[in-house]
């Protein structure tokens, strides 16, 4: 259920971002950014929920809290969900999430301080 809940709060944020840039609000580079890091978010999930199965070199953490900070989040949690990967190590949630919360913080920052 939570789960769901930040899957849904992920697409309101992508939508916001997508509604912002439409209305010139965001430079071009974000929508960039915002799907470039959610691709590779997506794809880093699957790779080592892989590794992790064939018992290969594992994809750093440090990694997945990069790609949440540059608004990867979003296809961060619906990977988690797809692939049931990252989910029950408390540590790395709670990084996850102050990752997502950095990011989020940021664009509301750059929307209240440099609007059109």
């Amino acid at each position: 259920m939570k789960n769901i809940f930040l899957l849904i709060l992920g697409v309101i944020y992508i939508a916001l971002v997508i509604y912002y840039q439409s209305i010139q609000a965001l430079p071009l580079w974000g929508i960039y950014l915002l799907v470039a890091s959610n691709i590779l978010s997506f794809l880093f999930y699957g790779m080592d929920k892989l590794a992790a199965i064939k018992h290969w070199q594992r994809t750093p953490e440090k990694h997945f809290y990069c790609l949440a900070l540059l608004s990867g989040w979003p296809a961060s949690i619906l990977a988690q969900i797809v692939f049931s990967h990252k989910t029950s190590k408390v540590s790395f949630r709670r990084w996850f999430y102050m990752m997502s919360l950095i990011n989020i913080g940021l664009v509301v920052a750059y929307l209240f301080y440099f609007p059109k």
